[in-house]
């Protein structure tokens, strides 16, 4: 059943184009995409190329000398993101089953749905701040938290915000194009990152009440008579073309953050790889 369901997940992802993270950067299977060479660079030139280093409790002892540690967050960082994009697409792959599944029934108070859809929102929001942390290990080789606590503010603003670090990192190296493309995209992640706050409280509210009132004594319902059938049939219909434009919204909405974090993650890996070269 979990081949099935997988297999399922993973065509109804395809038909949405909503591709696997390592799908990106490739014209074909031997050219990269100049439009997302980021991503190119991150499969080809790793930062660190040992997955020993992901095992916190690993007791391997690597020949080379040890990595630098904040060549070792940025390698973290990069795998981390790479896991909540993939639990992301899941988690949408998941949703896409249920919005299926639902195709068809007179009524569809799915829970599962509400779920999967938090689920995504949770995964795409800290995949962001993975994101940020690689690129703060990047530019300026310091952890999230003591670039966060250093003294000074960028352009006015505490460094803690989360468009500060790409600000005074913009200032600091002229050279790298990829920035100016970087900040320019960077307001639609905040707007992200803080819309999620709102709608996981919406979806958990609204599950919170279908909860308390899958619990409430129903009163009988009236005799059936041809007039109560049309009106069952009108409401029937209401209601199943409100679920799919909602669903439909839904799927879109993540996708489109799910897109935004794809180009985003493209900007930070090639500026990562260019500071990582540089002489």
């Amino acid at each position: 059943m979990n081949d099935t369901l997988h297999a399922e997940a993973e065509r109804l992802l395809t038909v949405a184009k909503i591709w696997k993270l390592g799908n990106f950067g490739w014209l074909n299977a031997y050219d990269a995409d100049p439009d997302l060479i980021g991503h190119a660079q991150w499969q080809t030139d790793p930062p660190i190329d040992n997955p020993m280093i992901f095992n916190a409790r690993g007791t391997f002892k690597a020949a080379q000398p040890e990595p630098p540690e904040w060549l070792k967050t940025i390698a973290i960082a990069g795998a981390d993101f790479e896991g909540l994009m993939e639990a992301a697409r899941m988690s949408m792959g998941l949703l896409l089953l249920s919005i299926d599944a639902a195709r068809g029934k007179p009524f569809s108070n799915d829970s599962f749905f509400d779920l999967h859809r938090m689920s995504a929102l949770i995964y795409l929001a800290t995949a962001s701040e993975r994101l940020r942390e690689l690129f703060i290990a990047a530019a300026f080789r310091q952890g999230q938290e003591e670039y966060s606590k250093a003294k000074g503010k960028v352009h006015g603003e505490p460094r803690r915000r989360f468009l500060s670090p790409f600000i005074e990192a913009a200032d600091r190296f002229t050279d790298c194009s990829c920035l100016s493309k970087l900040i320019a995209l960077a307001p639609d992640i905040v707007k992200m990152r803080d819309e999620r706050n709102v709608l996981v409280h919406e979806i958990a509210t609204e599950i919170a009440q279908r909860e308390r009132q899958s619990h409430v004594q129903q009163s009988e319902p009236p005799a059936p008579t041809a007039e109560n059938f049309q009106k069952l049939q009108t409401m029937r219909a209401a209601i199943r073309e409100g679920f799919a434009r909602e669903r439909e919204a839904a799927i879109k909405s993540l996708s489109d953050r799910y897109s935004l974090l794809v180009r985003v993650s493209n900007e930070i890996f090639e500026f990562e790889n260019h500071v990582r070269r540089r002489p």
